[in-house]
């Protein structure tokens, strides 16, 4: 007799552990109403920026290294996106990516870009072709007066595939 009220007992107070659960089918939105201010979990800062601005200056300051055949420059709050075609050697050879010799072009170009914009920290250059295009269909939508919707979006999502590790 004793088990059977043991099982009874033990039995009602599941039942009514259960009762006390909570339901909130699955709302991972619970508690966010005042997040100070920080940034959400796999949040992209790029396209946080919502100030995209072409910096026609820098560029013309980078096209006048004779490595430099042509370059667009967006920044973006501290951060200067830079794409750029590159002079072939004299010998006709191309600079290689990941070679000394662009480090060299690299970190002449950052110098360029801050000595123009002393509020950009950090220079991101590639020579990616598919970087290039993109960032040169940005600059011609700019200056045409194109509407820009979903620029920011596309932009942030572009800089995070060639740049992982830009901050």
């Amino acid at each position: 007799m004793k088990k059977i009220w043991m099982l009874l007992s033990a039995t009602l107070l599941c039942i009514a552990l259960m009762g006390c659960g909570n339901k909130d089918e699955n709302n991972t939105a619970t508690n966010t109403e005042n997040n100070g201010g920080v940034a959400e979990k796999d949040a992209d800062i790029a396209t946080d920026d919502k100030n995209l601005e072409l910096a026609q200056d820098a560029s013309a300051k980078i096209d006048e290294l004779e490595e430099v055949d042509s370059s667009t420059v967006i920044v973006t709050e501290n951060n200067a996106y830079v794409a750029i075609v590159l002079n072939k050697n004299p010998d006709g050879s191309e600079i290689a990516e990941g070679s000394k010799e662009l480090e060299q072009i690299e970190d002449k170009i950052g110098e360029k870009v801050k000595e123009v914009n002393a509020d950009v920290d950090n220079v991101y250059v590639s020579i990616n072709p598919d970087f290039v295009s993109r960032m040169d269909e940005y600059r011609k939508k700019v200056e045409q007066g194109k509407p820009v919707e979903g620029l920011f979006e596309e932009f942030g999502e572009l800089t995070q595939r060639i740049f992982p590790d830009a901050k």
